[in-house]
């Protein structure tokens, strides 16, 4: 009978340790980010992207400073952030975007020069002249030409 306890402590201990693998790889995600839009002349041209960017389905708020066209977003928890969707919505809404910095909880604690890595169901590549550590939520901005991948590849900085 003690091999039972044992063994059945032992499927326990494997299912709490599967479970916190689990639920803490399914919070990472990307949690806020900031975006410059470009081709703005008014406000009825900050408002097209207000409403193309609230539209998107993993988007939880979006607050806009009119002056500076600057769109502060954050995410809703749980769903997936789509860097193609935030980029299309603001291209279908006829503007560019400029800028886009995105905050995140990254799996990689350090920026290594020219390394690619996979994170949030991307692959990212690191174009730092020198490593840099990453603090526990930290803002990166997207260096891509109109926000396309390279060969699949989206270029951080920080």
């Amino acid at each position: 009978m003690e091999w039972f306890k044992y063994f059945y402590m032992k499927i326990k201990i494997f299912f709490i340790a599967c479970s916190f693998a689990f639920f803490s790889s399914a919070n990472a995600q990307i949690k806020s980010a900031e975006l410059l839009a470009s081709g703005l002349t008014c406000s009825m041209c900050s408002k097209a992207i207000f409403k193309a960017l609230s539209k998107l389905d993993f988007v939880d708020t979006v607050k806009v400073n009119i002056e500076t066209s600057v769109y502060q977003l954050n995410f809703k928890k749980e769903v997936p952030v789509k860097i193609e969707g935030i980029r299309d919505a603001v291209y279908d809404a006829g503007f560019a975007i400029a800028k886009l910095s995105i905050t995140g909880d990254w799996k990689v604690k350090t920026a290594t020069k020219d390394i690619s890595f996979e994170d949030f169901g991307y692959q990212f590549k690191w174009q730092v002249k020198a490593n840099k550590t990453l603090s526990n939520t930290q803002k990166v901005s997207i260096l891509n030409k109109d926000v396309q991948p390279v060969n699949g590849v989206y270029l951080l900085n920080f």
